[in-house]
């Protein structure tokens, strides 16, 4: 049966996200923070300026008024940037029904808070019902109907199965979990380790570097899951390691093509003016840094990031000291990561 889906945030992922649902049938209402861009999807079939070259249906309204997109919708999603999330549901609240189901599908956290962004949501739409969706989920790709599967995490197994056969189609393909925090610390640490192994590309190394840093990386985002409660068995799934391969090896990786910069001398500054789009590991690595230290984990490749990034280390030197720590086991008995 078709429903109507709000999709707030007309960036490359909620468009990509609004063409999925309108393909699928539903009638779709995306929202647009200018009201020129919902103009311009309407009339060119495309978003010219975040996801150009793929077709947005007819199906999709575009519109720059909250209270159309939201108007009678019987599910959200919200797709907005990290750091915008909680001023975008805020915005939302007085439009969204007690009950409503909303899924979220952002990848980082609230550096100010070091909340996962489900925890934001909770505490500006308290009467709604939230998921998260995350994955190895590139924009383009969905958009244009390639092979894709996704993870969808609800502590209310009801809603993450509601939000499964919304988005579950011939192209993407939908598991459920009820581990939210795994799923989201994956998110947002997986941009983290795009930047460490995009580095490493920028400087020449080859591919068994590469592999090193994500799998020694896949270990530690296990050890911080596991202790800020959830379950480290996510780091194996799609949120984990399926999201953090596509993201440290593609090319459509904005946050490896950064990474590569970095490592091919360019300043962070340089980086982030010479691109609309944001480079979400950025932020997070320093929420990576404070949630390690405020759960007594050891994160050595977050850490080694962080001081490139922001305490003046040159990535020669990071790559040094990481190989030049102490020899130790790879996997302890009894350890989860």
């Amino acid at each position: 049966m078709p429903q109507h889906v709000a999709v707030i945030n007309a960036g490359g992922w909620g468009t990509a996200l609004a063409a999925l649902l309108a393909n699928s049938g539903h009638v779709v209402r995306l929202w647009c923070r200018r009201a020129e861009l919902a103009a311009e999807i309407a009339a060119q079939g495309e978003n010219p300026t975040y996801l150009p070259g793929v077709a947005v249906p007819p199906s999709v309204l575009p519109t720059a008024s909250l209270e159309t997109a939201l108007a009678g919708a019987d599910a959200v999603v919200l797709a907005p940037i990290s750091r915008a999330m909680r001023d975008v549901a805020r915005q939302v609240s007085p439009y969204i029904q007690t009950g409503t189901p909303v899924i979220h599908a952002s990848k980082g956290l609230e550096v100010a808070t070091l909340q996962r962004l489900s925890e934001v949501l909770g505490q500006e739409l308290p009467g709604a019902a939230v998921a998260v969706l995350s994955g190895p989920t590139h924009a383009e790709e969905v958009g244009r109907g390639q092979p894709t599967a996704a993870v969808i995490a609800s502590s209310s197994e009801a809603v993450a199965t509601l939000f499964q056969q919304l988005l579950h189609g011939p192209t993407f393909r939908v598991y459920t979990s009820t581990d939210m925090v795994g799923v989201e610390l994956c998110g947002a640490l997986k941009n983290v380790i795009a930047l460490a192994t995009g580095a490493s590309d920028g400087l020449g190394y080859g591919d068994n570097a590469r592999a090193a840093l994500i799998t020694r990386s896949l270990a530690e985002i296990g050890r911080l899951v596991h202790a800020a409660g959830g379950d480290a068995r996510s780091v194996a799934g799609l949120a984990g390691l399926g999201d953090v391969v596509v993201t440290c090896t593609s090319r459509l990786s904005r946050n490896r093509w950064a990474g590569e910069q970095i490592g091919r001398g360019r300043t962070v500054a340089e980086i982030v003016a010479s691109t609309p789009q944001v480079i979400e590991g950025i932020p997070a690595t320093r929420g990576a840094i404070e949630l390690a230290t405020r759960y007594r984990v050891e994160m050595p490749v977050c850490a080694t990031v962080d001081r490139v990034l922001n305490h003046g280390l040159s990535v020669h030197e990071a790559l040094a000291e990481l190989m030049s720590r102490e020899a130790t086991v790879e996997l302890a008995t009894g350890e989860t990561a």
